[in-house]
C-alpha cells in the first residue's frame, strides 16, 4: 500500500511538472509573439514615417499627409497597447499628436521642394510615393476610404511624381548649362519633356510645358552650332609625301 501511495505521489508530481512546463512554454511563446509584433510595428512606423517625410517635402496640400499621419498614430497606439510601460513609445505618441495638430492647421516643419539633386533621389522619392499608393489601396480594400477618394489621391500622387521628375531634370539641366555641358543639359531637358509626354493624364499647362522645353532644346542646339562655327577646329597638317612607296 505504501508503494502505491509513493508512486501515486510521484506520478502526481510528474503530472504537475508537465503542466507547469507546458504553461511556461506557452507563456514564453506568447512573450516571443508579443515581442515580434512590437518589433514589426516599430518597423512599420519607421517605414511609414519615411514615406510621410517624402510627402511632406513634395506635396503642398494636406489631404494625403493627414491620412498617412493618422495611420502613423494608429500604429504607435497599437504598439503602446502591447507595451504600455514603454516611455519612449509614450513620448513618441505625444510628439506625433502635436505634429498632427500642426498638420490640421496646415503647418509643417519643412518647406515644399520637389527638386531632387540626382536621379537616385528621384527614384527614391518615387519609391516612397509608390508605398503611399499601396497603403491607400489597402485602405480602399478595407473600406477605410471610398474608391472615388482612392482614385483622386492616386491621380494626385501620379502628378506629384511627374512634378518631381520634370522639376528635378530641369534643375539638373540648368546646373549642367552653367558648366557649359551641352550634352547633359539637353539630356535632362529631353527627359523632362518625355516625362510630360508619357504622363497619361491631361492638365492645362501640360502642352505649354512641352513646347517650352522643346524651344529650350532647339535654342541650345542653335547656340551650340553658332559657337562651333565661330570656333572651328584647327586644320590638321598634311603629312602625306608626294613620293610613292
Amino acid at each position: 500500500m505504501t508503494t502505491v501511495i509513493i508512486f501515486s505521489i510521484l506520478g502526481g508530481l510528474l503530472l504537475l511538472s508537465i503542466i507547469f512546463s507546458s504553461l511556461a512554454h506557452k507563456r514564453q511563446q506568447a512573450l516571443s509573439l508579443k515581442k515580434a509584433k512590437i518589433n514589426q510595428l516599430g518597423r512599420s512606423i519607421s517605414d511609414l514615417q519615411e514615406t510621410l517625410n517624402t510627402v511632406l517635402q513634395v506635396d503642398s496640400s494636406y489631404d494625403l499627409i493627414l491620412i498617412l499621419h493618422q495611420q502613423v498614430l494608429t500604429l504607435i497606439e497599437k504598439k503602446l497597447n502591447l507595451d504600455p510601460d514603454n516611455q519612449l513609445t509614450q513620448q513618441l505618441l505625444e510628439q506625433q499628436k502635436l505634429l498632427n495638430s500642426q498638420y490640421r492647421k496646415k503647418q509643417r516643419p519643412v518647406e515644399v521642394c520637389r527638386v531632387m539633386v540626382s536621379d537616385e533621389a528621384i527614384n527614391l522619392a518615387n519609391f516612397q510615393l509608390l508605398q503611399a499608393t499601396k497603403l491607400l489601396n489597402k485602405f480602399k480594400l478595407n473600406k477605410k476610404i471610398s474608391p472615388a477618394k482612392f482614385s483622386e489621391l492616386s491621380n494626385h500622387i501620379q502628378r506629384l511624381k511627374l512634378d518631381i521628375e520634370v522639376e528635378s531634370h530641369i534643375a539638373q539641366a540648368d546646373r549642367y548649362l552653367e558648366s557649359k555641358d551641352i550634352v547633359m543639359t539637353q539630356s535632362h531637358l529631353k527627359q523632362a519633356r518625355e516625362s510630360l509626354r508619357a504622363f497619361p493624364l491631361d492638365f492645362p499647362e501640360k502642352s505649354q510645358l512641352i513646347r517650352t522645353l522643346s524651344e529650350r532644346i532647339k535654342n541650345i542646339n542653335k547656340t551650340n552650332a553658332v559657337q562651333i562655327s565661330d570656333n572651328p577646329p584647327p586644320e590638321t597638317e598634311n603629312t602625306n609625301s608626294d613620293e610613292s612607296c
